[in-house]
């Protein structure tokens, strides 16, 4: 095995543990990933003389679309802001989202956080907007059936 294919391994299952630790899986990062995977393998058939301007665009748009792939707002970042709102939230789930438009580095995922008087509030990673959940919805959401 080629150290690249070592190096490749190592950053992608730090993007994946670090989307899921801070980001509670908001981060779109299926883009970097995707690349990262592809550049491995064109590394594998590539020119010796074209190695190192290889190498340097692969680095740089691989960062660049790291950077694009992070969401505004972290898990934490999300429980700060609405504690300034609320009294005392706490993280539920990461809920699916759709939005209006494709793109690849926006955001599916919204945070569901819950209060201490019981109201669900969504929060979206990449906006920060919030949107209080009404009971049946909030029911809906985590599976239960409601009559």
């Amino acid at each position: 095995m080629k150290w690249w294919w070592m190096v490749g391994g190592v950053v992608i299952a730090s993007l994946l543990t670090i989307n899921a630790q801070w980001y509670g899986n908001a981060a779109t990062f299926g883009v970097p990933i995707g690349w990262i995977i592809m550049l491995l393998v064109l590394a594998q058939f590539r020119k010796p003389t074209s190695t190192p301007w290889a190498v340097s665009v692969g680095v740089m748009s691989v960062g660049a679309a790291i950077l694009l792939s992070i969401p505004s707002y972290s898990l934490a970042e999300a429980e700060e802001t609405l504690s300034k709102m609320y009294n005392d939230v706490t993280y539920m789930e990461s809920v699916p989202t759709t939005g209006e438009e494709w793109n690849p580095f926006s955001p599916r995922v919204g945070y569901r956080f819950e209060t201490e008087s019981g109201d669900s509030i969504l929060f979206i990673p990449d906006s920060g907007k919030t949107f209080e959940l009404t009971k049946r919805l909030a029911l809906m959401i985590e599976g239960e059936s409601f009559c």
